[in-house]
């Protein structure tokens, strides 16, 4: 990947060894000129609720299974936030999980733009980077260059 494909990138993932591979990945091919990590679904809510509105991500890399809250759990709270009005972020579900229920209920979800299986790489970036340009607002992602 040449340049920044996305502004601000968020990692939400309980697995710390999961979050570390995944955040290499993106560093190594600068997919992001950004990057925050949380181990718990419940830290990455608080933070989007108490960011400024500049600062929210482009993009969520988002695990289904974690404690407590789980991605599908994530994904409604998001909607409550009182910033989700003006939340430019779409959301990648990257996960260990092929489960089909999974897939389908995340492909009804408005922000999810793709559903990737662990662990990232760059071709999947490529794909990822490929779909965020063609969301339905006609945006592409903040901080991001198409070539």
């Amino acid at each position: 990947m040449k340049s920044a494909c996305a502004g601000t990138v968020m990692l939400v993932d309980d697995n710390e060894i999961d979050l570390f591979i995944n955040q290499k990945v993106l560093e190594l091919t600068h997919f992001a000129t950004h990057i925050t990590s949380y181990r718990s679904a419940r830290e990455a809510l608080d933070c989007l609720s108490s960011s400024e509105v500049d600062d929210l991500p482009d993009l969520i890399f988002l695990d289904l299974n974690m404690p407590v809250i789980d991605g599908f759990m994530f994904l409604e709270e998001l909607e409550q936030l009182p910033c989700a009005a003006n939340l430019k972020s779409s959301v990648v579900i990257l996960t260990s999980s092929e489960n089909e229920d999974d897939i389908l209920k995340s492909a009804n979800h408005k922000r999810v733009i793709k559903f990737v299986c662990k662990p990232l790489s760059e071709s999947k970036l490529n794909e990822i980077g490929q779909v965020a340009y063609r969301r339905p607002d006609n945006q592409r992602l903040a901080g991001g260059s198409k070539e």
